[in-house]
């Protein structure tokens, strides 16, 4: 019993800065999203479409980030600190080489891109899908970079210094964000681009605060290119960003199938999403600690210890994540109301809030276990259990069901989905976790 004890402190401690980070880029989220809505619904469909497209670029960071900080943690916790140091400085400039020619490539096309997935019928929603869109992807670079740092930061378990970087980092958006998008203080009015704009601006002032917070813990980034060690955080990342370029393109899929039931049915998935961010960010923070506490514990020969500690993650998360989904659900429409003046808007928002906030145990499982998994040095089963979910379960049924529902089908596609993700992962966690252990350091 102590020693369960001394794991959920652990957790806890480990956990709960990045937790407050997670939240806090949910209300710079959910700021972005309260501004740009007094734009009109246009805007904050336009804002919506692109937004999601951003996070199937923003998916080519996984391609190194997640190896950084699965190998990270298991030099770490093999007291291997200078193969740390090297696979972060192997890492930053392949992560450029990719990320620089994926923006401009983004940057020229914009309007295609975002057309493809309103229609071309939207033509507001297109002009500032697109306007927005080639503003934020030039931050995806400086993302990448941010995110390599962080991730080593978060590695070793010093979250507390992740913490200070993001909540300075989103008060900062916060501020910036009126500022740019209306025109304050001798600004020039910018609409959608000053919400851009003030996001890749946020973004990049992280870069020098975690780079002071790595040589602290003498963790800066070695310039030395390691052929191995590239191969193995290459062999880790790439079966995580494929997975999360599938479930981008299958998620670009259903976002498609959103947007073209209409401008006020994508102003109302944008606003639930937002508000449901309060409870799946933190998340992403539970998954986060497993991935790091999991793999310290494979890097030092602990494994029985590490399995312990991804089902003692995942009850912390399920509990979390349970209460703040029952409460969203209660209170969907108070919670949805500053956010549209449009009843229609408000009254779909409501819909989406209580099938999000219902499903948010099968959620939980699904990221917290999948994130143990990851750190225990395999990332390819939670690329097979995610994809063939979101294609078979969200995506399919979505395209049929919005025809007899609207765009409420597609949202209980999404309940379901997560649900079976969640308890396939609990499954093959239980009965094959020590066949998945693969130690990397």
């Amino acid at each position: 019993m102590s020693d369960v004890r001394e794991i959920r402190k652990l957790i806890l401690k480990v956990s709960w800065p990045m937790i407050v980070s997670e939240l806090t880029e949910s209300l710079y989220s959910l700021a972005d999203t309260f501004f740009v809505s007094k734009l009109g619904k246009e805007s904050l469909a336009g804002v919506g479409v692109a937004t999601h497209l951003s996070w199937l670029l923003f998916g080519l960071t996984s391609l190194f980030s997640v190896g950084s900080l699965i190998y990270v943690a298991q030099a770490y916790g093999a007291g291997k600190i200078e193969k740390a140091r090297t696979a972060l400085g192997t890492v930053l400039p392949v992560t450029l080489l990719v990320t620089i020619p994926t923006a401009i490539l983004v940057i020229l096309r914009s309007e295609t891109l975002i057309s493809l997935l309103a229609g071309e019928k939207e033509l507001e929603v297109v002009r500032e899908g697109a306007l927005y869109l080639g503003i934020r992807v030039i931050g995806l670079p400086i993302m990448a970079v941010a995110i390599c740092f962080d991730a080593s930061l978060r590695a070793v378990g010093a979250t507390k210094y992740s913490m200070v970087a993001m909540v300075t980092s989103a008060l900062l958006n916060v501020v910036l964000d009126p500022i740019m998008i209306f025109g304050l203080l001798g600004f020039p009015r910018m609409g959608v681009a000053g919400a851009a704009l003030a996001t890749v601006l946020s973004i990049a002032y992280t870069i020098p605060i975690t780079l002071l917070f790595l040589k602290r813990l003498n963790l800066l980034p070695i310039l030395r290119f390691d052929k191995e060690i590239l191969l193995r955080l290459v062999t880790v990342g790439v079966p995580v960003f494929v997975e999360r370029l599938i479930f981008s393109i299958g998620n670009t899929f259903y976002i498609a199938v959103i947007a073209r039931c209409g401008a006020t049915a994508m102003a109302a998935h944008q606003v639930g999403i937002r508000i449901e961010s309060l409870i799946f960010m933190p998340g992403f923070a539970f998954s986060i600690a497993a991935s790091s506490l999991v793999g310290q514990s494979v890097g030092a020969g602990k494994y029985s210890l590490a399995k312990r500690v991804g089902y003692e993650v995942s009850k912390v998360a399920l509990i979390y994540m349970t209460l703040l989904g029952v409460a969203v659900a209660l209170f969907s429409r108070n919670l949805a109301y500053p956010f549209s003046s449009d009843e229609e808007v408000l009254d779909l928002a409501a819909i989406y809030l209580v099938l999000a906030g219902l499903s948010e145990p099968g959620l939980a499982l699904s990221m917290v276990l999948g994130g143990a998994v990851r750190g225990a040095g395999n990332t390819v089963v939670p690329l097979v259990i995610n994809a063939a979910c979101l294609y078979l379960i969200r995506v399919a049924p979505s395209l049929a069901l919005v025809h007899y529902l609207g765009v409420v089908g597609a949202w209980i596609a999404m309940a379901i989905d997560v649900y079976v993700r969640g308890l396939l992962v609990l499954v093959v966690y239980a009965k094959f976790y020590e066949r998945l252990v693969k130690k990397l350091v």
